[in-house]
């Protein structure tokens, strides 16, 4: 088409001239240099001039580009060493564990009646034999855990913790009976490092980081170690295991990862990889400032002599002999140097209450380090405020100091209550959910609980419905907040039963049970009731009661 309309020009030739009138048009059309002084981009964050700009030059790559298996092995070694000896890393991994997790998240089953053409009774009785069946296998760690060592609760903080420090964890979910037990279905926990790709061979296109995906990113099967590749006493044999039986359907590994922060991440990060340089800085800064100041606190005197005084002590260095008894004989070594040997003086060290003897013509020097540093606190406040933004948890909650106000320390407890429950969905999405099903699975075959049409996915899934309650972040006032749950019931926002579980995680019915027995024994016994705010006495025995209970 372009030859026909110029016939007489080559094609290069018309390219050439549409590419400098399309530049020429781009300058008619660009806005004044005073407009973009000192950027040659419309966005300054785009420059390649400016010298703040200049050295950052960061690739554009895909999820598995951006997260190479090497870079994230060195982010989980720095993060586990981070926990185990870095205050404020250890703090911020258990304060998220403690706050999200606590105890651990309670289930409610929440069976959908409607669709399953149940009544409002039989729907409850349905929801109490549910709670009951998980309960038996969730309270044992004989039937809930591989190893038999944790149960349910505690599993789910060790789960938390692993996958916020390695990135994300694994859960094998094993059917195996013991002699005597209820369960089969088990957990079996499995570190990050486990997960991978065997040094031989390179991994193929669908194959991420020693997991298998199909053709829309979905993980169908996972390579483990039997050992740890790090630990040659262990087995190294890798297996890959799929994520869903090929028959039945049945979830066979569990993912929490951290959190995704790109589509099409397979992998996790560790929580603490956006600030391990800031806390590795931080942290030896405070080390170095907490030396400091324990060097300060030692006092230790220097001792100089004259020549005459060579012919009082060996080398005239001491003046007291070891088997001296004089009285003014000081009780604590002196530090010596001898001037017939090469100078001691890099092996005299400061002490509490040390003493040093110089060498002949050697002068004192006063050592004053000025500790402590007045300006260490401030500083290390600032740095920990921004590593508590990057962490979503407030620099107060992080370091467990409330000073400034109620007003800002209800702010802070307010912004961590959202960083909870985003973090308590997570939890419950990737690894509580889907432990209560197989356990519901398993109840329903076995005949313990009876639910007809449990195989039609529809009326699965009304079946397995569950509430997950965490413990309460914790009370600034209690008296405000028991208002408020009451308010909550009163207006139909919230019911007792899950202000109950909120509260402490106990169930409704087991506490109103209880109540009623204490009312019933105080009622028999004589003692006054408090009920509603008011002390109500108890009423009085009935004698017809007492005769009929006489004949």
């Amino acid at each position: 088409m372009l030859k026909s309309l110029f016939p007489s020009r080559s094609l290069n030739d018309v390219r050439e001239q549409a590419a400098r009138d399309e530049v020429r048009r781009l300058a008619e059309t660009a806005p004044t240099p005073r407009a973009n002084t000192g950027s040659e981009t419309r966005h300054r964050g785009a420059s390649r001039m400016l010298r703040s700009m200049m050295s950052w030059l960061p690739g554009l790559g895909s999820p598995r580009q951006d997260t190479p298996t090497g870079e994230r092995e060195t982010l989980i070694s720095r993060s586990r060493d981070a926990y185990r000896n870095h205050m404020l890393g250890r703090a911020a991994i258990n304060r998220a564990a403690t706050n999200v997790v606590g105890m651990g998240l309670t289930v409610r089953p929440n069976v959908d009646g409607q669709a399953l053409g149940l009544t409002e009774e039989e729907t409850a009785q349905l929801n109490d034999e549910l709670a009951r069946g998980f309960r038996l296998w969730a309270e044992d760690p004989a039937e809930c855990d591989a190893e038999a060592g944790q149960d349910f609760y505690m599993l789910q903080r060790l789960a938390f913790i692993s996958a916020l420090v390695s990135g994300d964890v694994f859960g094998l979910t094993p059917n195996v009976r013991q002699i005597g037990g209820l369960f089969g279905t088990k957990l079996q926990l499995v570190e990050a490092e486990r997960v991978g790709s065997p040094l031989t061979g390179p991994e193929r296109r669908n194959e991420v980081d020693g997991i298998r995906v199909d053709s829309v990113g979905r993980p169908t099967a996972v390579r483990i170690c039997d050992g740890y590749p790090s630990d040659h006493t262990t087995d190294q044999d890798w297996t890959w295991v799929p994520v869903f039986g090929e028959r039945t359907g049945r979830r066979r590994i569990l993912h929490l990862m951290n959190e995704k922060g790109r589509p099409g991440q397979v992998r996790g990060v560790p929580y603490l990889a956006p600030i391990l340089e800031a806390l590795q800085k931080l942290e030896r800064f405070s080390q170095a400032e907490l030396t400091a100041a324990v060097i300060s606190a030692m006092f230790t005197v220097a001792i100089k002599h004259d020549a005459s005084e060579g012919d009082q002590s060996l080398g005239g260095a001491t003046m007291w002999d070891e088997q001296s008894d004089d009285p003014s004989k000081p009780e604590r070594p002196v530090v010596t140097s001898n001037q017939d040997d090469t100078s001691d003086g890099d092996n005299l060290t400061l002490g509490e209450g040390a003493v040093w003897d110089l060498e002949e013509g050697a002068e004192p020097v006063s050592i004053s380090p000025n500790r402590p540093n007045a300006q260490f606190d401030p500083f290390f406040m600032a740095i920990v405020k921004e590593i508590g933004a990057a962490l979503e948890q407030p620099s107060e909650v992080l370091m467990m100091h409330f000073s400034t106000s109620y007003t800002a320390a209800r702010a802070a407890f307010n912004q961590l209550w959202k960083f909870i429950k985003q973090r308590r969905h997570h939890l419950t999405v990737q690894f509580c959910q889907p432990a209560y099903e197989l356990v519901v699975d398993e109840l329903v075959a076995s005949g313990r609980i009876k639910a007809p049409g449990y195989r039609d996915p529809a009326k699965r899934r009304a079946y397995v419905r569950a509430l997950w309650i965490g413990e309460p972040l914790g009370s600034l006032n209690e008296q405000v907040d028991a208002r408020a749950a009451t308010e909550r019931i009163a207006n139909g926002t919230s019911n007792e039963h899950l202000e109950t579980m909120a509260f402490h995680g106990e169930d409704w019915h087991d506490v109103a049970q209880d109540r009623a027995r204490e009312i019933r024994w105080k009622r028999e016994n004589g003692v006054p009731i408090y009920v509603g705010g008011k002390v109500h006495d108890p009423e009085p025995p009935d004698p017809n009661r007492e005769n009929d209970d006489t004949d």
